[in-house]
This record gives structure tokens, sequence and C-alpha cells, in this order.
């Protein structure tokens, strides 16, 4: 006798676990695919609208995105109205070559996003050439914005009729810090000293209230100094 089987049983547990298997390969491969693509940027700025360089100082600018996580940082950095002010480079450090203004371009490859930022190029306060027949000395202690009697993240000149006449020396002297300046004008006891400052870790400059009146004298000592704020 011919014995005919049917083979009516569900697939074994084992195979069914098989093909879950698979298919979940294929999802996860597929999942794979989109996390490759480039994430585009909506939104870029720079990190500074503006900055004030002292001749020769260097200044990183640094973009921002969102979102943060994009995959395509590249971008093209150039000068508007330069002259010679500056150098820029395609990592956006900026160089103060020349005195005067200019403005710094950049432009993203990921979506065309674009930012400027405005830089301002001053003299260098310690390249005081001209010399003039009277002096004055001013032994001060200097505390702007937090930066006291600092040689480092602070420089701060004095001025007549908006020349240059000194610049502040940070010394110590008996275990006393403190900022010397030595102030040169054409006349003796004849106009207003008046102070400026400039902050080369905030690229920001600005001018104090303080002023003293030109006489040719020594203003202050060690155990007290003439106390310059703001």
């Amino acid at each position: 006798m011919t014995h005919i089987f049917h083979n009516n049983h569900k697939p074994h547990r084992f195979t069914r676990w098989l093909v879950s298997l698979f298919i979940g390969s294929v999802a996860l491969s597929s999942c794979e695919v989109f996390e490759d693509e480039p994430i585009a940027a909506l939104w870029m700025e720079l990190d500074r609208d503006s900055v004030v360089l002292m001749l020769g100082d260097t200044c990183r600018l640094n973009m921002r995105f969102l979102p943060d996580t994009i995959t395509n940082v590249t971008a093209y950095w150039e000068l508007i109205d330069s002259t010679g002010v500056i150098n820029v480079l395609q990592n956006g450090s900026v160089i103060a070559t020349q005195v005067g203004e200019a403005d710094v371009r950049v432009t993203t490859v990921n979506s065309r996003l674009e930012d400027a930022c405005h830089v301002t190029v001053i003299d260098n306060w310690r390249e005081l050439n001209e010399t003039y027949p009277y002096d004055m000395i001013v032994y001060a202690d200097v505390n702007v914005l937090d930066y006291h009697n600092d040689a480092e993240g602070l420089r701060i000149a004095a001025f007549i009729n908006d020349e240059l006449r000194g610049y502040g020396e940070v010394r110590t002297d008996h275990d006393i810090t403190y900022t010397m300046f030595r102030i040169w004008h054409s006349r003796p006891n004849s106009g207003k000293v008046r102070f400026r400052y400039y902050l080369p870790y905030d690229f920001a400059t600005g001018e104090l209230e303080f002023e003293m009146d030109f006489d040719g004298a020594v203003h202050g000592r060690l155990n007290n100094l003439i106390s310059i704020t703001q």
C-alpha cells in the first residue's frame, strides 16, 4: 500500500526566526543609508559682528551652525574693500596688516549661507616714534574691566589731542605690581591727557573717563599709586 503524507504543520520555530532575522537586517541596512546622507545647515552666523585689532594682531572668526550636527562645514572666506588693511586665511584667521577698516565675508559650501564681520585696525601703541621735549611720569594702579595691571590682557595708552603720547608698562617692584606711563608733549603745562584701552583677548577698545592735566611732573609713587579704573 502506498502512503501519501500531507505536511499540514506550520513552519518550524527556527525557520521563523531566520526569516525575522533576514527582514531585520534589510531594515537596518535601509536606515544606515539615510544616516549617511549629508545634514544641511539651516542657519549660520559668525561669533563676532565686529572686532578691533591692533596692528600685527590676529583674530580667529568662528562659524556657528544650526543644527550643530551638520556634516560639511567647508566655507570660503573673502575680503570686502580691504585695500590691504587685513589678510584673511581660509580657516577664518584675520591678520591686521595696515591701519584702517575692512569687512570679511564667509560663504558656506553647504546651503550657501553668508555672514560678515567688520574689522577695525588701530596703530600699535608701543611704537611711539616721535619724541617731545617735555614728559610726565605717572605711577598708576590700572583696573579696567577686571584686567588689573595685566600686561597680556590689557594695553593702555595716553593721548593728547587724539595723538599718542605714551603707553602703560606693567612693572613689579618690591612685590608691588603697577603700570607706569611716560607721557610726552611738545609744550609744558598744556593739554588734557586721556587714556584709551585695548583688550587683545576680547578684540575691543574704548576710552576711559579718567583724565589728567599735562604738567611735566611725577604723579603717584609705589605706596600711593594713581587709581585708573573703568
